[in-house]
Parts: structure tokens; C-alpha cells; sequence
């Protein structure tokens, strides 16, 4: 009884078979493994499926417990992602099977190989989206002017940027998924090299953010100008709810002026207001509207500021995490560069040291320094 050997055409030839089970393939004198190019460790799979679906809880127990609610959707949600590509993997275990065809190849189910890349790939940007939320705070905490990037425009730009990169890398995922042909698969992997390689360069200059934060805050240089390209959207936003509350408008500069010396920066203190400070605390209608000025002032400036020591902690934090998505990128742009069967792809050893591991103490390292350490506050 004949078996097939499927050409790169698409056509069929009539071969012999290899019924000896897990012997070398008759045409390349060596076992053959389809999807991977190897048979996934068993106990290395196991290993990291734990220690994902147990970093995935930490950070699910851990936004909880500190109310720090946006971890949820970041740090949460990415270890969502990469345990599901360790089922994957689990997947891919269960279902080997060996396919006398072609010579004799283990056979993996190809969804399952799908399923682990694009979790895999895909999960980290949700770690790139904490890092940039957690550095943004860090800017406002400080008082906001250690930045020549204005923290309400911050977060956003990045993040924005992060969901550019997120779709692209889906969109060479469900290519590669949904794909006939080795070649329509390996043309989904270029589509998320592109991701990936983006959201390098993206994660470079958040890495010249970083450092431009870090050396004016301990140098305590203010930035002399900042850019804030979403600025506009929030003072006609923080008009219409002056508007609407009947505050002081407290960019007019005649209304300001108008105002007590104390009020004017925003220090305004209701209790040692006089009568005769500048003839407006003399009536009700006067006192209210200053109350109204001083509010709408210290909507813009910052709640409180950071003391240093958690600065510190989560500039340590971010600069940690930071690396390691770096070296993660890395290996993954030159990875996927060569499509599913390169030298690199079908090294299992090498995605163990520079992606599971990396990813995984990336988890627990903001599992035991958690944002909401100095961001939170406890559930109880």
C-alpha cells in the first residue's frame, strides 16, 4: 500500500510508506516534526503552564487586593494571553501523532501551533501597555515637568501606538491561521515580524522617555517645554465641567487678577480668606466663586507627590520590565524573520532562555513589586 508526499505545488506523488513510528524520514534521513521542527519538551511545557496560570491569578488577586484597577487589562490580561499559549503548547503534546506519509513525520495539529505563536507573540504587548500606563503616572506623581512629554498626553500616545502594533501582530496571526500553503503561513509570520519589529521601535523611544524622566527627576531639571499634543481635548474638557458647575473660568487673565494674591496660585486657603482681600470675600457671591477658582485650580495640578523611595521602586520596576520586553523583541523580530522553519524558530532550547523565561519573570517580578504598591490602595 502506497502513501503521499505532498509537493510545494500543491500536487501529490504515490511513495512508500513509513510505518516504523518515529524512525527517520525516508528523504531527509532524520525525524521529522511538523509545525515546531521538534516535539515540544513534556515536562518544560507542563513547567511553564503552571507557572503562568499561577502569575496569571498573582495578577489577577494582586489589582484586586490594591484596587489598582488598570493592572487588570494590562498585567492581568497579558498573563491571560500567555498561559493560553502554554495550552497550546499542552495542545500540541496531546495531539502528536505519527503520519506515515511523507516519508514518516510526527504530526501536530496545526491549530495548536497557531494558537501558542499567536499568544505568545501577542501576549507582551500587554506587559508594553502597563509599562507605559505606569511611567505616565510616575511623571504626574512627580509633579508632572520631568518630561518633555506632558503626562496627559503620554499615556495615551503609547498606548495608541501599543494597539497599532496589537492589531498588526493579530492580523499576521489570522493569516497565518486561516492560510492553505507553507508560503500563506510564513506570509502571516512576516505580518507579525512587522508587529513585532514596531513594536520595538516603539518600546526604544519610550526606553529615551524613561531615561529623559529618570535623569531629570534626580537631577531635579524641570523640562522648559513640553509637548501636548492632546492638551486642547482636556481644557475643553475641564471648561465644559467649569461651565456646567458655574466655576471661575481661570484662564481668562481678568478673572484671575481679580482674585486674592493667595488664590491666584491655586494655595488658596477658605478659612484665612479676609473681607477686605481684594473687596471679594465681602459676599457670598464673591466667596463661592473663588471656592469655585481654587477647585478648578487644583483639578490641574497633581493629588500629591511621590515620595522618593517608591520613585525609586518603580523606576526600578519599569526600567526591569523594560529590559526584558527589549531582549524578548529582539529575538522574536529575528525569529519570525525567517518564517516558521528557521534555525531559530526550531530551536526550542533558545525560546525557552529568551522568551518563556523572560516572560515569566517579567509576571513575577510585578507580582512581587507591584505597581499598586505605591499606585493602590488595599481592598481591605
Amino acid at each position: 500500500m502506497s502513501c503521499i508526499l505532498e509537493n510545494n505545488n500543491g500536487t501529490t506523488t504515490a511513495i512508500p510508506c513509513n510505518d516504523v513510528n518515529g524512525s527517520a524520514n525516508l528523504f531527509t534521513g532524520e525525524v521529522a516534526y511538523s509545525s515546531y521542527g521538534y516535539e515540544p519538551n513534556h515536562a518544560a511545557t507542563y513547567a511553564f503552564l503552571g507557572v503562568y496560570a499561577a502569575g496569571f491569578l498573582a495578577q489577577v488577586l494582586l489589582g484586586i487586593w490594591h484596587r489598582c484597577w488598570w493592572t487588570l487589562p494590562t498585567l492581568a490580561a497579558g498573563s491571560l494571553i500567555e498561559t493560553l499559549g502554554w495550552v497550546g503548547r499542552t495542545w500540541s503534546i496531546i495531539t502528536i501523532e505519527w503520519d506515515r506519509n511523507n516519508g514518516g513525520v510526527w504530526e501536530i495539529a496545526f491549530g495548536s501551533f497557531i494558537m501558542q505563536i499567536c499568544c505568545l507573540v501577542i501576549g507582551p504587548t500587554f506587559f508594553s501597555a502597563a509599562n507605559y500606563i505606569l511611567l505616565g503616572r510616575l511623571i504626574s506623581a512627580t509633579g508632572g515637568t520631568y518630561s518633555s512629554l506632558h503626562p496627559q498626553s503620554f499615556s495615551i500616545l503609547f498606548i495608541a501606538a501599543d494597539v497599532v502594533c496589537l492589531v498588526v501582530q493579530a492580523v499576521g496571526g489570522g493569516w497565518a491561521g486561516t492560510a492553505d500553503t507553507h508560503e500563506g503561513s510564513d506570509n502571516g509570520a512576516k505580518v507579525m515580524t512587522a508587529g513585532v519589529v514596531l513594536q520595538l521601535v516603539i518600546t526604544v523611544i519610550y526606553v529615551g522617555q524613561l531615561t529623559e524622566f529618570i535623569w531629570r527627576k534626580r537631577n531635579n531639571r524641570a523640562a522648559r517645554k513640553q509637548v501636548n499634543p492632546f492638551g486642547r481635548f482636556f481644557r475643553r474638557k475641564h471648561a465644559s465641567q467649569d461651565q456646567d458647575s458655574g466655576a471661575v473660568n481661570y484662564s481668562n487673565k481678568s478673572t484671575i487678577e481679580a482674585l486674592p494674591l493667595s488664590s491666584r496660585n491655586g494655595s488658596w486657603d477658605a478659612a484665612n480668606l479676609k473681607p477686605e482681600d481684594d473687596g471679594l470675600a465681602g459676599s457670598s457671591s464673591s466667596r463661592a466663586q473663588t471656592q469655585a477658582h481654587a477647585e478648578a485650580v487644583s483639578r490641574t495640578q497633581t493629588p500629591y507627590l511621590m515620595d522618593d523611595k517608591k520613585v525609586n521602586l518603580m523606576c526600578w520596576l519599569v526600567s526591569g520590565g523594560t529590559l526584558l520586553i527589549v531582549i524578548r523583541s529582539v529575538y522574536r523580530s529575528i525569529e519570525l524573520s525567517d518564517g516558521w522553519e528557521g534555525p531559530i524558530a526550531t530551536n526550542e532550547p533558545l525560546f525557552f532562555g529568551m522568551d518563556a523565561l523572560l516572560m515569566a519573570l517579567f509576571i513575577y517580578l510585578y507580582a512581587v513589586i507591584h505597581p499598586g504598591l505605591a499606585f493602590g490602595r488595599r481592598l481591605f
